[in-house]
């Protein structure tokens, strides 16, 4: 006992001593660069990078070819974020939401009560949708009255901003006690309740800053003379302006469209906007002092579908030409909404509350010329709008493709072993084999599609989708043209290592392929910017385990005699502290949840491969060791400087400021939404299914008894300590993907995930000659095999109750 516990803590001491190799360092920053006497925060609901021309809008294209900027995700606590939703998001610098209808619903007709805030609203009127008698009108046919779609999407609320909010701040305490804002644990208004006086133009603007006390000077109609607005803009130091037209340029129908807008009225919006942006950096010029200017794109429009938007900062500590980030995101040249409250605060030298989520902006790195910036933040949202669309599609496409393989599995192999194959023939199984490949190669098949910049073509999804054909059948050949094809195990080790290869280079070179991957994540949803998304992270340790399984049980094999064990467990923790730190460490994975998930795994296969018995305190240990690993990567990220944090430092703090259940909570329900409505929620029952097919006693995977002299073999013609290995691979990949569904807010999407690689790859291994399993003798395509069959070191390892052991 005192044995096991010296070993987990020498462990665990390890595991900290390496991740502390990989937090980087950063220095505070000089708050003085970042002063301003004034910071004028201009929303722009709808205005995408598409829209800046040197011609067209040539105010914004000349303070974007002297500022630093980026891509806007103005993701607030629905998936849609409108007018009200924006500007409350900004002032809370935490995603907030707009109480009202969420998306997705039909059109409704026009209210026949006064609208939120409104205290002369429409009133029914003969013919609009009431009888003089209370019930509702219908048309002479007996038919429903036609709806009107300008309240569908967005417009409920484009309505409220334009006719609503006389009085704002009742709005803020809805607005914060709104069941999506609560879940964020967002405090809309902080904003104005850290500033104390607000200038204001545009009735939205004022959900930023509406709190009880805030002095907010109105301003509706803003001066055309510059000197004049200048003076307006020094009355506080924060000035909001809300430039809405382009929710002028469009009507929200039944369905959604692009950008909300129809081309011609958009073209006149945008030269209003720009002019009105022409006159607001005049009277900045005009102003005594520093101002720092903040422009983005706050919203959706009308029925406008989810996209990223313009960010530009202009003033000080944003002089020099970059690309705009900060630590909320971790990757230029992404901002989030959420920013924008805690970069003013910086400048005005005021803290910044805990309830903002948000970092600070910081200027990365050099960008190029204007022109070329732009087009690049232009391919950025094409990448971004297309995964974001097409993903759901994708994920109902591979349960799809398993759920086919699986029925032609057991068409053409049947569902006992004891039992002819219902469809025969060598040529139906080599279909089957084959269909298995290209299907377990789809999943690094989305990653590796990103090495081709399908964004950047005119025809994009086309594009991307055929990317990942040809990525799969690429990863499908290698399986079966390399030297490795002879082994029973060649072809399925080869997509798994193509796998694992793939995702921990990606990662080490900045995660550009997990980005708008089909099983990553994309900036509009704005979960996470960089490092494993929870999907990546499951595919990542079962395939991690999978190759280290066999890495071991060869390393075994090969040491001297007597060392095999210490050979075995060496190669497993050496893998897999190594995996932990990739998955962990502030700099790379920055998967809080996949730490807690893999490093049980690991532990748990090194039990298993060295046949150490396993135990309720052995368990219990693996997860203390796990629990501590994450406890010191997110400790030591915690002590950075704040700006500088990732998600596992900011936990930290949100422990110290009670602001961690928020966290939980909103992850738990996030595991219960993707429970009931995720797509791949539906792999799971293809998964049981094959699991009931081919592992249940009889099943094609089963270990069966020898021809001659009673030694079992295992399916696809495997030697007992290959199958051993295989299994103690697959249990230690079952453990490690159990936890990550228990503490990731992917929830069943992970194991899901897994499932896609791991299903097609069993198939594959049941549908070998011989009903199921080649006979000894044979290699993988049925052809016999010269010399040994196994190894004299050959073990085999079964499994009783909890307890594994020599058998």
């Amino acid at each position: 006992m005192r044995s096991a516990a010296r070993r987990a803590a020498a462990l665990w001491a390890v595991v900290a001593a390496l991740l502390a190799t990989v937090v980087p360092a950063a220095a505070a920053a000089d708050a003085g660069e970042y002063a301003a006497d004034r910071v004028v925060v201009v929303g722009v609901p709808g205005l995408v990078w598409a829209d800046v021309d040197p011609e067209a809008t040539p105010e914004l294209w000349a303070l974007a070819e002297e500022s630093p900027v980026g891509a806007t995700s103005v993701r607030a606590a629905r998936s849609t974020t409108c007018v009200l939703d924006g500007w409350a998001t900004l002032g809370a610098g935490n995603r907030a939401r707009f109480p009202g209808p969420d998306e997705g619903l039909p059109p409704v007709p026009m209210p026949q009560v006064p609208l939120p805030d409104d205290e002369a609203g429409p009133q029914p009127a003969p013919g609009d949708g009431a009888d003089d008698d209370g019930e509702d009108a219908q048309t002479g046919d007996g038919r429903d009255p036609p709806l009107d779609t300008s309240l569908s999407h967005c417009g409920l609320q484009e309505r409220v901003a334009a006719v609503g909010l006389v009085d704002p701040q009742d709005t803020v305490e809805r607005t914060a006690a709104d069941e999506g804002t609560a879940r964020f644990g967002a405090e809309p208004a902080a904003l104005g309740d850290a500033v104390g006086c607000a200038t204001v133009s545009g009735r939205a603007a004022t959900l930023a800053v509406a709190a009880p006390g805030v002095d907010i000077i109105r301003a509706d109609t803003l001066p055309t003379d510059p000197e004049t607005l200048a003076g307006v803009l020094d009355e506080c130091p924060l000035t909001l302006v809300s430039l809405e037209h382009l929710s002028d340029a469009g009507k929200p129908g039944a369905e959604k469209t692009d950008d909300g807008t129809d081309p011609l009225p958009r073209a006149q919006a945008l030269t209003a906007i720009d002019e009105q942006l022409g006159r607001i950096r005049q009277a900045i010029s005009a102003a005594p002092g520093d101002t720092l200017l903040l422009l983005a794109g706050i919203s959706e429009v009308n029925d406008g579908r989810p996209q990223l938007h313009v960010g530009i900062a202009s003033g000080p500590g944003f002089t020099a030409t970059g690309w705009l980030t900060s630590a909320s995101t971790g990757r230029a040249p992404f901002l989030q909404l959420i920013d924008l409250a805690p970069t003013a605060l910086r400048a005005l030298d005021l803290p910044a509350p805990a309830s903002m989520n948000g970092q600070p902006l910081t200027v990365a790195g050099e960008r190029p010329a204007v022109a070329d910036a732009v087009a690049e933040l232009d391919d950025v949202n094409t990448a971004a709008t297309v995964h974001h669309r097409n993903v759901s599609t994708f994920f109902w496409l591979l349960v799809g493709v398993s759920a086919v393989l699986v029925a032609l599995g057991i068409a053409v192999l049947g569902a006992r072993r004891d039992r002819p194959p219902r469809a025969g023939g060598d040529g139906a199984r080599a279909l089957v084999r084959t269909l298995a490949l290209v299907v377990a190669s789809l999943p690094v098949a989305t990653y590796l599609a990103g090495l081709v910049p399908w964004e950047s073509t005119g025809s994009p999804v086309p594009a991307m989708v055929g990317a990942v054909v040809v990525a799969a059948l690429v990863v499908a050949t290698v399986a079966v043209a390399g030297p490795w094809r002879s082994h029973p195990l060649g072809p399925p080790l080869a997509i798994v290592v193509v796998t694992l290869a793939t995702l921990v280079l990606d990662v080490l070179t900045g995660s550009t392929l997990e980005l708008n991957g089909l099983l990553g994540y994309d900036a509009i949803v704005a979960g996470r910017f960089t490092g494993y998304g929870n999907l990546t992270a499951g595919l990542l340790s079962v395939s991690a385990l999978l190759v280290t399984a066999a890495a071991a049980t060869l390393a075994g094999r090969r040491a001297p005699a007597g060392r095999a064990r210490a050979a075995t467990a060496a190669t497993v923790l050496g893998i897999g502290l190594v995996s932990v730190v990739i998955i962990g460490a502030p700099g790379l994975g920055r998967d809080f949840g996949g730490v807690l998930s893999a490093l049980p795994g690991f532990l748990l296969l090194a039990l298993l491969l060295t046949r150490t018995r396993v135990t309720v305190v052995r368990l219990g240990a693996i997860f203390a060791t796990a629990v501590v690993a994450v406890g010191v990567v997110a400790y030591l990220d915690w002590l950075r400087p704040a700006a500088e944090r990732s998600h596992l430092g900011r936990f930290v703090e949100q422990l110290l400021t009670g602001e961690a259940w928020t966290v939980v909570s909103r992850k738990a329900q996030a595991n219960l939404d993707i429970l009931l409505g995720s797509p791949l929620a539906w792999m799971l029952p293809v998964a049981l299914v094959a699991a009931g097919w081919l592992v249940r006693p009889g099943g094609l995977l089963r270990t069966r008894p020898g021809p001659e002299d009673g030694e079992p073999v295992g399916p696809g013609g495997l030697p007992p300590g290959d199958t051993a290995a295989v299994r103690a691979g697959l249990l230690a990949g079952l453990l490690s993907l159990a936890l990550g569904a228990a503490v990731n807010d992917s929830g069943v999407a992970l194991p899901a995930t897994a499932a896609a690689l791991l299903v097609p790859l069993l198939v594959w291994l049941a549908a070998a000659r011989g009903g199921g399993g080649t006979a000894q003798g044979e290699v993988a395509d049925g052809t016999p095999r010269s010399g040994p069959v196994d190894g004299p070191d050959r073990v085999t390892v079964v499994s009783r109750g909890s307890t594994v052991w020599n058998a």
